[in-house]
């Protein structure tokens, strides 16, 4: 199966769809910096209006949000990726099954934790090299609140979810262990 790749700055590619492959390719994007510390890219085009600069964004043309020749934002809102741009291939993958639109913290919600360059492989913890230890904590109200310190990565992870299960929220926070729950409750 053929793939349709768009060539970006800085040595980036961006993988999209056959029908969008033509609309897309006969304009210049960049790989802008995008996340913490600029650590991933994302694709995007700069464009002078009367008004000044606005940058285009090629997932929000692709979700029908933005028009890619005036820059005008057609429908509000955030556009996510399910699994993000892969830092070692330098290749984002902007395909319509990789996209969704939702609200800033559905995307913070659904974004899968990366296994390289991070400290844990669960989400939720991380390792404190100064006290020799892992932690968990949970984002509460946009706040992260400490759940404790743990001998293991894994005891953090269970500790993790634990209290996210405890403060009752929505089915659409990931779980690290999300079957463990249900076989404790059946054992009760």
């Amino acid at each position: 199966m053929k793939e349709y790749l768009i060539a970006l700055t800085q040595g980036w590619t961006v993988h999209v769809d056959p029908w969008w492959y033509p609309r897309l390719r006969e304009y210049r994007w960049q790989a802008r910096p995008a996340g913490r510390e600029g650590r991933w890219r994302y694709a995007g085009r700069s464009l002078r209006t009367p008004r000044g600069s606005v940058c285009v964004a090629m997932a929000r043309v692709i979700l029908g949000r933005q028009d890619v020749d005036t820059g005008a934002v057609l429908r509000p809102g955030k556009v996510g990726l399910w699994e993000m741009p892969d830092t070692a291939t330098q290749r984002i993958d902007l395909r319509e099954q990789n996209l969704f639109v939702g609200s800033a913290q559905d995307i913070l919600r659904h974004r899968r934790k990366q296994q390289q360059g991070t400290s844990s492989q669960y989400i939720g913890v991380s390792y404190h090299r100064g006290r020799q230890c892992w932690q968990a904590y949970v984002r509460v109200q946009g706040r992260l609140v400490r759940v404790g310190e743990f001998a293991t990565e894994r005891e953090a992870a269970q500790a993790r979810d634990q209290r996210v299960l405890a403060l009752g929220f929505s089915p659409l926070v990931r779980l690290n262990f999300p079957g463990e729950h249900e076989r404790s409750r059946a054992r009760r």
